[in-house]
Order: structure tokens, then sequence, then C-alpha cells
């Protein structure tokens, strides 16, 4: 063996010592390509269970703050250079021998851009234990690849035992434990203060939810009595420290942001605190709805997915809430009696201490609760219907009525009564507009110019122009800012069809102007007089098939009439009749209303779009047309239009309460009109 060869043996035997120093993993540098030293490199990352976890495109960590809370953090060059030092050895081998190096910045970067990588998945952290939708509890610090979740307890939370089948004596002493810590707050009514243990209950079953959780309103009628302490202690028990409080915005942009900033770091808990305008952010609507929210990465020009998992709560004195934000609440409302509540006394805990002291006994009392509905097998409870929050009302009520807490969620009319301030404004400036205007279709110029003019009013013309500026909801009212006409009409695009109050008043778009385009507005509504339904013998329909495909329908289509001459006793009307429709999906759901004007001739015209890919079929009588309702017209559901019209099969649904939520009713009662009349039986 010549000297050469000796050194170069004597060289790697040294190499192969210096990537196993303390036991580590090594990767030695050579002329091989980036690509699979970064390989090699992220094996090592496995191998010694490195905690990095992917999370929609990105590696990311876990860290923890100066306090003690977790937080998801996404890692850059530097933090993944620093974990790969730590983790393993990097070798290279120079003229004078093999040298240990640091990671080079060509594998730091490869593996950061991977796309893929054998990591697992994090949607969230938890520091506290969670039932897995099967109903098994996680209560094991580490990673949980059914939920997602990494488990992260501080050291100093001890858990009792929670018994696997909850008796009755140890589901009245959980109750008692949580009467210690939430039931000396001034609820006005049962409603709240179960509404205030469903709240407690929902980050322990949040992950078991197929669905999301509304936000809750934590409401008083003065300062001082006790909003953000219930908050806080929630959040005490769930995190163990005091919540983080997020200011509400005044715009959506900034709401947008603060959501996508909070929701980054993994945050479980988010209070909106000290809430003094009204809340009405489109952001914050559709965070409560969605299971991922989307934000551009600061210094990126990509954008971050961060999941939605957490348990959301408002605080504020006669919390005024606008948009869809009413159905996407629930109320916890104090009253305390007094002018001076922050004046009382005689409590029997100091919340701020007596809670973290007990926050282990307070997690196995609400996971008693919990698991005592899990053991009994989930049994359904009576509960308002809430759309796409009805898991967890369905999950919460099932678990309080177990327990015998009532009243949970019986406030929620009175929360919409009260809570939508933005439907109350606009139906009484729909009501204004139809006393002003009548049926007469309006440009958005030309009602733009009667609003401005009658900012100048005195007010004294009576039902005049004055009435229409004073009727305008806040959120159109500054007429001086910006430009006021585009902002009117983005108001009246955003609530085409939507019914406000009992009378149904609603947008409907009634043309457009020929010369420039620009479509006329009018108010519709849909009292119906029982009195006016015929008798079946003297109806002769009026099969109106349409088919929109890809880009919708729009313009004036003309209808197809087959109305029997010789059946149609009537007389022809003798001017233009309008009347509204309501295009209905394949299983009979609403779409889009819609205004149909008819000829002295019987040809029908639409005159709005209709949503894309929508087959819509209409079934009107000469005689019914004036008051047929847009509800009637929806039970009429067309199985599928293939066949040509002489073999269409109909079925005709009955139509249920929840058919009546989804038109914007808030009862049957409210429709004013009968249950669907006979004539609609000899459609089947």
């Amino acid at each position: 063996m010549s000297s050469a060869q000796a050194a170069d043996e004597a060289f790697m035997v040294k190499a192969s010592q210096m990537l196993q120093v303390d036991g580590l993993p090594g990767v030695l540098i050579s002329n091989r390509p980036w690509r699979e030293l970064a390989l090699e490199a992220v094996t090592h990352l496995q191998t010694t269970r490195a905690q990095i976890y992917v999370r929609h495109g990105q590696l990311v960590r876990i860290q923890r703050k100066e306090d003690g809370s977790p937080f998801i953090d996404a890692l850059t060059d530097a933090t993944l250079k620093g974990i790969l030092g730590r983790c393993m050895n990097f070798v290279k081998m120079m003229a004078r021998g093999p040298v240990h190096v640091a990671p080079p910045d060509n594998v730091v970067k490869d593996i950061l851009t991977m796309g893929e990588w054998p990591f697992p998945p994090l949607d969230s952290i938890i520091e506290f234990p969670i039932f897995r939708p099967d109903g098994t509890l996680i209560d094991t610090p580490g990673y949980d690849a059914v939920t997602r979740s990494v488990y992260v307890p501080l050291a100093s939370l001890k858990i009792p035992p929670v018994p696997e089948q909850p008796t009755e004596e140890d589901i009245i002493n959980a109750q008692a434990l949580i009467d210690e810590a939430i039931g000396e707050f001034p609820y006005e009514n049962q409603a709240s203060h179960a509404n205030a243990i469903g709240l407690m209950l929902t980050p322990l079953i949040r992950q078991s939810i197929n669905g999301h959780v509304p936000l809750a309103l934590i409401d008083a009628t003065r300062p001082g009595t006790g909003k953000s302490l219930l908050a806080e202690t929630v959040a005490l028990i769930a995190t163990g420290r005091k919540a983080e409080m997020m200011t509400a915005p005044y715009d959506d942009d900034e709401w947008r942001k603060r959501i996508a900033s909070t929701l980054s770091e993994g945050a479980t808990i988010i209070i909106i605190d000290n809430v003094k305008a009204k809340i009405q952010a489109a952001s914050l609507d559709a965070a409560l709805t969605s299971s991922t929210v989307k934000e551009r990465i600061l210094g990126q020009s990509k954008n971050g997915v961060y999941a939605q998992h957490a348990t959301w709560m408002a605080t504020g004195n006669n919390i005024q809430i606008g948009g869809d934000l009413p159905r996407r609440s629930y109320w916890i409302r104090m009253d305390a009696h007094t002018d001076k509540p922050w004046t009382r006394g005689n409590f029997k805990h100091n919340l701020y201490e007596w809670v973290p002291l007990h926050r282990g006994e307070l997690i196995a009392a609400l996971l008693t609760l919990a698991r005592a509905w899990y053991a009994a097998g989930c049994p359904k409870a009576t509960v308002p219907q809430m759309g796409s929050f009805q898991p967890w009302a369905d999950t919460i009520g099932g678990i309080l009525a177990h327990c015998w807490i009532d009243g949970f969620l019986s406030n929620l009319n009175e929360l919409y009564e009260q809570g939508d301030d933005d439907a109350k404004q606009w139906a009484v400036f729909l009501h204004t507009w139809r006393d002003f205007y009548g049926d007469q279709p309006v440009l958005v110029s030309t009602l733009t110019k009667d609003i401005k003019s009658g900012s100048f009013d005195d007010g004294d013309t009576g039902l005049g122009v004055a009435s229409l500026y004073n009727a305008l909801p806040d959120e159109v009212s500054d007429t001086k800012k910006g430009d006021f006409k585009r902002k009117l009409g983005k108001a009246l695009s955003a609530r085409i069809g939507t019914q406000f109050d009992e009378s149904g008043l609603h947008l409907i778009k009634a043309g457009a102007d020929t010369r420039s385009g620009a479509v006329y507005w009018s108010v519709a509504g849909l009292q119906v007089s029982q009195d006016a339904i015929p008798q079946k013998e003297e109806i002769s329909y009026i099969n109106t098939p349409l088919e929109g495909l890809g880009g919708g329908l729009s313009g004036d289509i003309p209808l197809k009439n087959d109305l029997d001459r010789e059946e149609n006793k009537p007389a022809k009307p003798a001017n233009l009749q309008v009347f509204q429709g309501l295009a209905v999906d394949e299983a009979g759901q609403p779409l889009q209303h819609f205004q149909i004007v008819m000829t002295p001739r019987g040809e029908g015209f639409i005159t709005v779009n209709l949503p894309r890919c929508v087959n819509v079929a209409l079934y009107l009588s000469q005689e019914e047309v004036s008051f047929r309702t847009e509800a009637e017209i929806a039970q009429i559901q067309p199985l599928h239009q293939a066949a040509g019209p002489d073999e269409w099969p109909y079925n005709i649904a009955s139509l249920t309460d929840e058919h009546i939520l989804q038109l914007g009713y808030p009862s049957r009662a409210a429709l004013g009109y009968p249950p669907p009349s006979p004539p609609l039986d000899s459609l089947q």
C-alpha cells in the first residue's frame, strides 16, 4: 500500500469517526449531487425524530414564547440550518483531512423547496386533553395522527383520572365544580348559563366535530359585569394562562390580516375584547365557516394557508352585529341589575388565582360531562337548527341535555331579532324605496341622485327624497365619502334576493338600459292573499323550461308558452305583468330569485342573470301567475330535463321547516300564504 493510499484510508477512518460524534448520524459532503445530500439529511431528521411537521406546503416546528405558550413557527433557512446542525454531523473531506462543517446552504434550500416531505401533517396545537371524532381521549403528550395535532401540556398540569363510565354522582360532582368557576356570573337567563358551559366544553371537543364552531358573544348591559372575566376563565382552563386579546379592527382588510396572523401561530382560543362598534366583517364571517384561512406570507410572494380550529369569543356591552354574523353566533348575556356592577363583592373566588390552581380538576370535570355522553352512545338532543354549525350544536347540546343542563341555544331567535341591526336597516330602506318608487324600476344613478337630494331636503315634503336619505342603512349612509354611487351599487348587488322581515321584501334586477347597459333595480314583495288561490279545475299551466349552460342565462330570453287557448278562460292581461320566480337546482334547493315580464300575447322574458350551470323549470298558470310565490314554485322539482317536455318526470316535495329557513323566513307563519294548493298535485 502506498503512502498516499494509507493517508486516504486514515482520512476515511477519521471521517467515519467524525460522522458519528455524539452518537448522531452524519452526512459526508463529497462530489455527490446536492439532491442526494438533501435526501440523506431528511432521512436523518426522521431517524432522530426531529420535531418537524408539514403545514399546507411549509415545514414548521413548535416553539414556546416567554410566557410558555406554544406556537407554530415556519422554518426559515436559518432555523432549518440550526436544526440540521444539532441533529446530525456534516463532514467535508479537505486536503488536510476531514473537517466538521456547517450544513451547506444548498442542502438547506433544497430541503425547504422539496414540496413533499416525509414529516407528519400538522393542523393545530392543543394544551389540554381533547376527544377524537370516535370519542376516544387524547391525553398523552405528543403528535396525534387522527386529529393532526400535537398535545403539549404545561409540565405543571395534573389531571385527575376521568371515569370511563361516569355515574350520576360523577356528573353531579363535575357540575358542582364547574359551577364553582362560572356559577356566580349574572346570566340574564338559563340559556346564557347553558351557553357558557357549552363554551367551556367547546375547546375540548372541537377536534371531534366535523364542522364549524360559531362565535360566542359574551354581552352585558353595562361595563364591569364580568364579560372579559368569563372569556379569560375559559382561556385559563384551556391553556393555563390569560388569553391574548384582539381588538376589533375597523376595516375588513385589517380583520383579514389579524385573523391570519393569529391562526398562523396555531391559536386555539381567540378573544375579540371590549367591542365598541358594530362587528361586521366579511373576513370574520368567512373564517367562522372555513376550515382554513389563506393570507399572503409577509415578505414573500406566496400565500400561507392556516387551519382554523379555534374557539372564538367576543366581549362587549350591548354588542351590535351585522352582515352574516347573527347566524354565525350564539349569545351569553349578562345583567347584574345594578348601575355599578363593578362594585359587587362577596364572590367565592378570585378566578384569576383560583382557576390556575384547580385547572386540572376543572378539565377533568368538563371531560367527565363529555365522556358521559360518549359512553351513553351520543344520544341526540333537540336543539335549534344552525346550518353549517349543526354538528357543533348537536354535540354540545347532546352533552348538556344528557347531563340535565337545559336551555342551550334557546335564546337564538332573540339574538337574531336584536342583533341583526343590518337586516332591520335594510328592511326599513326597502319599505321606503317601495313607498317612494312603487313598482317602477330604478337605475342606481337615479337612486343616488334622489338620495343625495334628500340630504338637503328639509324633511317637510312628506314621503319624498328626504325619507330615502334618512332610511339609508349604516353601510351606505355616508353619501359624501368616496364613490357613493359605486358603493351603493355594490351593496344592492350583495343583497339580490335577500328577503327582509316578514313581508319578504327583496331586491331584484328589473332589466337593463338599452343604451348604457346600466341595471334597473326594483323592490318586490311576497305577500299573498289566500282568497286569490283558484280552484283546481280553473288552472291551465304554462310550461316554461329554460336551460343555462356554463355562462348562465341573462338578458331578455323568451319563455315557451304552452297555454291552451281553449282552456284559458280568463282574458289576456291588458298590460305587462311582472311576477317573481325562483331558480332551483336538481335537488330542489333555491338558487336565485328572478323576475319574469309577461306581455299581452303571453310571451315571457327573464330580466336578470341566473347562476352558472343552472337548470331552471317554472310551472305557472295564467291565472296563478300574479300570486304564486317563490316558495311554492320551489316545491316543484324537475328530476331531469333530458328526455324532452313530454317525458319529464316530476316529484313535488313538501315545504319543510328547513326549506322555509333556507328561503329566508323565520317561520312557516311568516310566509304569508297557506300550504301548497291542490293544483300542484296535477303535476305528479
